[in-house]
């Protein structure tokens, strides 16, 4: 990242230093008692040297900028990163300035800010470019296999109460005596005793034990994977006869209703292409291409052929 700083500085050595003249007539960055460097000398060792990632980032931060207005969101990115940053920095008995040199190449907190800002906007580019490549096929495939309605359910859930230093017996133990509560707990269920009853007395879920286990509407997300395939192959009306574990503990699993499936309208169709383009820009290589299609999309030419070279080998 020290080279993306690198490409700012060349551009007002370059330009900015027209007051200072060396005895050629070219612009000085550097004098000395006789001579000095000469802005073009350093753009040419720059370039040289790390002209490839150097005009990337510079690209790239010329177009992303156009392309995307900053907002809240990205506002709200960049402040929680360097907080979290400046933490880890005080957690590790250092500053800012010199946990950023350290890790990132970075000299100031401007520069951070920089560097945080073109990854914010990459990563809207290559998310917006994978959209681009989801098919009609894909998004009804998707619809078809993944999309269901809303469940209303409630739960009991029976923790395995073992620390991350137990030892294995130790941690087979407290399966086993969890499993058995939760299969004890089903036998209450049988005999005729309450659900929400069951759930106040013996469910470690926090949030909905004191509402008689009540998990209101669920979808993908919303509980365990595994809890939630259960309740999709329920009736309307039953408790799960056997316990369902996740990595929670078990579940014990009531079913009060399930909506139909939504229709496929643009803004589901949209929230769809998102989650396919996911997982299509976390494919290892898919961010390059992104960015690659960007810069040709825009008509990119180079007029520095030494330039270019370095650009072609860097990427």
């Amino acid at each position: 990242m020290k080279k993306f700083l690198l490409a700012f500085a060349c551009l007002l050595l370059v330009t900015g230093c027209k007051d200072v003249k060396l005895t050629n007539g070219e612009n000085a960055i550097v004098t000395f008692n006789e001579g000095g460097i000469s802005a073009d000398e350093f753009y040419q060792e720059l370039k040289t040297t790390y002209g490839g990632e150097i005009i990337a980032n510079t690209i790239d931060s010329y177009l992303l900028n156009k392309l995307y207005e900053t907002n809240s969101e990205e506002t709200k990115y960049v402040k929680q990163a360097i907080k979290t940053l400046k933490q880890n920095a005080e957690s590790s008995g250092t500053t800012l300035e010199t946990y950023i040199q350290l890790y990132y190449g970075l000299n100031s907190e401007e520069a951070l800010e920089k560097y945080l800002t073109l990854n914010y906007k990459r990563s809207l580019w290559v998310l917006d470019y994978a959209k681009e490549t989801v098919t009609d096929r894909q998004v009804t495939d998707y619809y078809e296999n993944y999309i269901y309605g809303d469940v209303e359910a409630s739960q009991i859930l029976i923790t395995v109460d073992a620390t991350s230093s137990a030892t294995d017996d130790e941690k087979k133990v407290a399966e086993n005596k969890a499993l058995e509560t939760a299969k004890q707990v089903i036998e209450k269920l049988k005999n005729g005793e309450d659900f929400a009853k069951l759930a106040k007395e013996y469910s470690k879920d926090q949030t909905s034990a004191s509402n008689g286990g009540s998990l209101g509407k669920v979808n993908t997300g919303d509980i365990a994977d595994e809890a939630l395939a259960e309740l999709r192959t329920m009736k309307d009306g039953s408790y799960s006869t056997t316990p369902v574990k996740s990595s929670y503990g078990y579940h014990i699993l009531y079913r009060t209703s399930m909506d139909s499936k939504p229709a496929l309208n643009d803004e589901l169709t949209d929230q769809i292409k998102t989650t396919i383009a996911s997982e299509i820009a976390e494919q290892t290589g898919f961010g390059g291409k992104a960015l690659l299609a960007l810069r040709e999309k825009n008509g990119m030419k180079f007029i520095d052929t030494t330039l270019e070279k370095q650009y072609e080998n860097a990427n």
